[in-house]
């Protein structure tokens, strides 16, 4: 059994190292569809022209709520009941300014050994915590704090999610939870608070902010 679980981790992280590989080939040879970040433009269109390319790495614990954010981000809206992610989920963001390539791997035990091996192609870090999830914040501060050691330069937002869930950590129990406050002055990284689901994100630190702030930092 324990040789069969572990070829199945293998497995599962090759599959999403070779999704993302596949991701990233294609997007360089062929025009995609992408939704504009405009709430009044929510439409398909063609891109016009090449873009410069940025990745952001959306990581956090099974549960977190990284697909639902995707969800929003595509326009595709909040699905309740999203299945935890196995592998790996990716969104294109176009903005004048830029093209957005968002891709979420897998919170599972399973997969957290391998986040790391995802920062070399990443140009921000956007990190999810369930914020009502008490009993898991000192594995969520112990997972953040090994990718903040990977890579010390890298710009990394925290979006403390589900702030509307009861007996939920607030914005500045949260900070201190995740041991943030030592590594503010180090480095840019940025704590935002969002509700569950990406509606939530819209009303509580918004859409366009956290748009604008992804594009600062790149």
């Amino acid at each position: 059994m324990i040789i069969l679980r572990h070829i199945s981790v293998a497995l599962t992280a090759t599959m999403a190292a070779v999704g993302t590989a596949l991701f990233i080939a294609l997007s360089a040879f062929y025009k995609r569809r992408t939704w504009t970040p405009e709430s009044d433009y929510y439409m398909f269109r063609e891109e016009e022209e090449e873009h410069i390319k940025k990745q952001v790495l959306v990581l956090g614990l099974d549960g977190a709520g990284k697909s639902s954010v995707l969800q929003g981000l595509s326009g595709s809206g909040y699905r309740r009941g999203c299945r935890p992610t196995r592998g790996f989920n990716f969104i294109s963001l176009h903005t004048p300014a830029c093209q957005l390539d968002f891709l979420e791997i897998g919170g599972g035990e399973d997969l957290r050994m391998y986040w790391a091996d995802f920062l070399k192609r990443t140009h921000i870090l956007v990190y999810v915590v369930d914020s009502s999830d008490r009993g898991r914040l000192p594995l969520a501060k112990d997972e953040l704090h090994r990718l903040l050691k990977a890579d010390a330069e890298l710009p990394v937002v925290v979006l403390g999610n589900k702030q509307d869930k009861p007996n939920a950590v607030g914005v500045s129990e949260l900070r201190e939870a995740l041991s943030l406050n030592s590594l503010a002055d180090q480095r840019k990284l940025f704590l935002l608070a969002a509700q569950s689901g990406f509606e939530g994100l819209s009303r509580t630190c918004g859409l366009q902010k956290f748009q604008d702030l992804l594009l600062t930092l790149v």
